[in-house]
C-alpha cells in the first residue's frame, strides 16, 4: 500500500495535463437532453466474477432525471411542489447466475443536477441466502450510512463518515466519468471508495486513485489505478459520451450491446422488451 501511494503521488506530480477540476458541467446542464421525456437505457453483455468464476450475464444501466422532495431525498410526488429539485439517477440492474441459484442486485446513484454532487446511493442484494439493503445519504455531517444485512455483526448498521475533498464512489464511475472535460484533461487524482454492491456492510473508506484519460480510435478510455488494481472504462467519442465498456480489476467486464432513449416506465406490456434488442429504435 505504501508503494502504491508513493508511485501514485509521483505520477500525478510529473504528469502533463494533470487537472484539479477534471469535470465539465455541460452534460449536467443540458436540459434538452434531460427534458425530452425519455431515459437512457443501455444493455451490456457482461461477465461478473462470483466465487472465482466469470459468469456470463446481462446488466442494464438506466439514466434519467427526476425530482426529489424538498426535505427528503426521495422522489417527489409532485415535481411542482415547493422546494422540489432535480436530480440525475443511475440505476444499475444486475442479475448473475451462480449454479443452483442467482444474485439479483441493484444500485442507484443520485446526483444533484445543480452542482453534480452525489447526495444519495442505495444498493440491494437478493440471493438464496437472504436479502441485504444499504443506503447512504449526504447530510451536513457527512455521509449517513445504513445497512441491513443477513450477516452476523452487521444485521443493522448506522454510522456517519466524511468523504475527503473530491472523493468519488466506485459505483458512480459509469456516469461521473462521462462528465470529464474530454480533450482537455489527461490525468487527475481523486480519493475513491470501493463498491458497495455486495451483501455485507461497508467500511466507507476512501483511498488514493489516479485517472488517466486518453483518446482511442473509437472514443475515450479512462484508466483508473486504485489500491485493488486497474479498471478501464471506455466512452463514445461524441457527446454525450455513453459508456461503451468497462474492464474491472477483478476480471469482470461490461460491453455495450444496445443503447436507446425510451420512456421505459410506459413500456411495460408484453412485446415491449423488443426495444432492448440491438438495432431497435423508438418510437
Amino acid at each position: 500500500m505504501r508503494y502504491f501511494g508513493t508511485c501514485f503521488l509521483t505520477l500525478c506530480c510529473v504528469a502533463l495535463g494533470a487537472s484539479a477540476a477534471p469535470f465539465s458541467s455541460k452534460l449536467l446542464k443540458d436540459d434538452a437532453f434531460w427534458g425530452d421525456g425519455n431515459a437512457e437505457v443501455v444493455v451490456f453483455d457482461a461477465k461478473e466474477k462470483r466465487y472465482g468464476t466469470l459468469r456470463e450475464t446481462e446488466i442494464r444501466h438506466i439514466l434519467v432525471r427526476e425530482d426529489f422532495a424538498a426535505d427528503h431525498q426521495v422522489k417527489a410526488d409532485d415535481w411542482r411542489a415547493t422546494g422540489a429539485y432535480p436530480v440525475i439517477k443511475l440505476n444499475q440492474v444486475i442479475t448473475v447466475p451462480t449454479g443452483s441459484y442467482r444474485y439479483d442486485q441493484g444500485h442507484s446513484s443520485f446526483w444533484r443536477q445543480r452542482d453534480g454532487a452525489l447526495i444519495k446511493f442505495a444498493s440491494t442484494t437478493n440471493d438464496s441466502c437472504g436479502l441485504s439493503y444499504k443506503q447512504g445519504n449526504l447530510t451536513r455531517n457527512g455521509w449517513r450510512y445504513r445497512a441491513f444485512t443477513y450477516w452476523e455483526g452487521m444485521s443493522e448498521v448506522d454510522k456517519t463518515a466524511r468523504a475527503p475533498s473530491g472523493g468519488l464512489l466506485y459505483d458512480e464511475l459509469p456516469f461521473r466519468l462521462r462528465q470529464i472535460d474530454f480533450g482537455k484533461v489527461t490525468l487527475f487524482e481523486a480519493p475513491l471508495m470501493e463498491s458497495v454492491i455486495d451483501s455485507k456492510a461497508d467500511q466507507l473508506r476512501w483511498a488514493p486513485a489516479a485517472f488517466a484519460v486518453e483518446r482511442t480510435p473509437r472514443g475515450w478510455r479512462v484508466t483508473v489505478t486504485h489500491e485493488r488494481g486497474t479498471d478501464r472504462l471506455t466512452f463514445d467519442r461524441e457527446y454525450p459520451h455513453v459508456m461503451v465498456g468497462w474492464q474491472r480489476w477483478d476480471g469482470s467486464s461490461l460491453q455495450r450491446r444496445h443503447a436507446i432513449r425510451i420512456p421505459y416506465w410506459q413500456l411495460n406490456q408484453p412485446g415491449d422488451e423488443r426495444y432492448l434488442q440491438p438495432g431497435a429504435t423508438y418510437p
